[in-house]
């Protein structure tokens, strides 16, 4: 098993595409919790704020407790993975039941 940390910066543009906007906490509370529930998952930290489009995308990877440089080739296979379930997480937050 991979031990991971996850950085994850949730911008405006997806909580409007998911219904969420103005509710940034429900979509950071959702989020937080399905990549806490990934096997391997070590600290995750969510955030909703604006980033520029020069950032590095919107879900960050490294082996867990090092400083290995993000979104390495061993973590790429993982990355779509962790950034399909935040945005299911965002999307069943984000519809009425």
């Amino acid at each position: 098993m991979r031990r991971f940390d996850a950085c994850v910066t949730i911008g405006p543009h997806y909580l409007a595409a998911v219904g969420l906007e103005g509710k940034p906490k429900v979509a950071v509370d959702a989020v937080q919790r399905a990549i806490e529930g990934i096997e391997g998952a070590g600290c995750v930290d969510v955030i909703a704020e604006t980033y520029p489009p020069e950032c590095q995308g919107w879900v960050i990877l490294r082996r867990s407790g090092h400083g290995d440089s993000p979104d390495t080739p061993a973590w790429l296979e993982l990355l779509p993975t962790v950034e399909t379930l935040a945005m299911a997480a965002m999307v069943a937050a984000g519809t009425p039941f």
